[in-house]
């Protein structure tokens, strides 16, 4: 693995930082309190359960879901309320005021369009730091939504 834990104690509180190395982003530090547990894994890496989420000034309004376990494994996110705000509707009433919701964008060369994944958004519950992704039975959510 190519991430490490390091503990750094103050007189009010210990806090564990955590090290990642990546390829895009150099050597990230961040505390293990910004761990999103996934217990399910995501559709094709159910093997990883753990992310961060990466906000970077210079591609906004994209963040990037990276694994922790794996930083060579990570996404490139939307929040959902920029591409299709309804599907925060497809949540629970009690999930909805401490969740985010994310799409999954597949971005490509130009010519070709950047899609968006609306049948299986990625929810973050902000409270208890768990995630999970959601497989919408509608068929009104397309895995191939064109955003450009």
């Amino acid at each position: 693995m190519s991430y490490s834990t390091a503990q750094r104690r103050t007189e009010e509180e210990t806090t564990i930082k955590m090290k990642l190395v990546t390829r895009h982003f150099g050597e990230l530090e961040f505390d293990e309190s910004i761990v999103y547990h996934f217990p399910n894994g995501l559709f094709g890496f159910e093997e990883l359960h753990d992310f961060i989420i990466i906000d970077d000034k210079d591609t906004e309004p994209l963040r990037w879901l990276l694994s922790v376990e794996d930083p060579t494994v990570g996404f490139a996110v939307v929040d959902a309320a920029h591409l299709a705000p309804e599907l925060y509707g497809e949540l629970a009433a009690d999930e909805r005021s401490s969740s985010s919701m994310f799409v999954v964008l597949v971005l490509r060369r130009d010519p070709e369009p950047i899609t968006a994944n609306l049948k299986a958004p990625i929810v973050l519950n902000n409270g208890n730091k768990s995630g999970k992704q959601l497989v919408l039975n509608s068929d009104k959510y397309l895995t191939d939504y064109k955003i450009n």
